[in-house]
């Protein structure tokens, strides 16, 4: 067993793919197969047999660097699954925040969603509750005359109630069951929480946390 810490097993998987490919492109050139004449020698050879355990140790090389790459992936992946971290004032697993770098994009799309839909409906809310208003100034004028015609106190008195009456029959309210600019908030904070620690909070995990690596 090799112990290692997560950040030198990723500098390991990033050093072994490179390998991998070069292993992969010597394999492409004669050294598993060729076609030579019957009872000949392949060029650059001394022997068939020596073809022969080079081939045999080009596959068996790239195997290697493959196994050795699972190994490694697969304590990672494991260790992901296990290891508890805190990002915005939220534990989950390094898998999860991992993850949940790829789905924040998705995540401000549907934020980006609620505010628009709240600005539409507020506006849409303050546009008739303007047009109200206007009625209700109206209908105040032709039932109570001009407000300079009338006591001051007398006139506001009159005007109150006549604007409980007309609100009751023609107001208009925000349904607001979620309480949405509280939910906009808390997914703005968290977005905006989560995006600004989380790799600082990943790296610092990755250079603690030891796994072991089958050798």
């Amino acid at each position: 067993m090799t112990t290692m810490t997560v950040t030198d097993a990723l500098a390991e998987l990033t050093l072994l793919e490179k390998r991998i490919e070069s292993a992969r492109i010597a394999l492409d050139k004669n050294t598993l197969i060729t076609v030579i004449g019957i009872g000949k020698v392949p060029t650059g050879y001394q022997s068939r047999e020596e073809y022969a355990t080079q081939a045999r140790a080009s596959l068996q090389r790239v195997n290697d660097l493959i196994n050795r790459r699972r190994s490694i992936k697969r304590s990672i992946v494991l260790s992901n699954a296990a290891t508890i971290v805190t990002v915005a004032s939220e534990e989950m697993t390094v898998a999860e925040a991992i993850e949940m770098k790829s789905f924040v994009k998705s995540y401000e799309t549907v934020l980006a969603t609620l505010k628009s839909t709240h600005q539409k409906a507020s506006k849409n809310y303050n546009d008739v509750q303007h047009q109200i208003k206007e009625r209700l100034d109206t209908l105040a004028i032709q039932v109570l005359g001009r407000a300079e015609a009338i006591n001051p106190d007398q006139y506001q008195n009159q005007y109150q109630i006549l604007s409980d009456s007309f609100m009751a029959r023609e107001g208009v309210e925000l349904l607001d069951p979620v309480n949405l600019a509280r939910e906009i908030e808390r997914r703005e904070t968290f977005i905006e929480d989560f995006k600004s620690s989380v790799d600082r909070v990943l790296s610092v995990s990755n250079a603690r946390t030891m796994i072991e690596i089958p050798d």
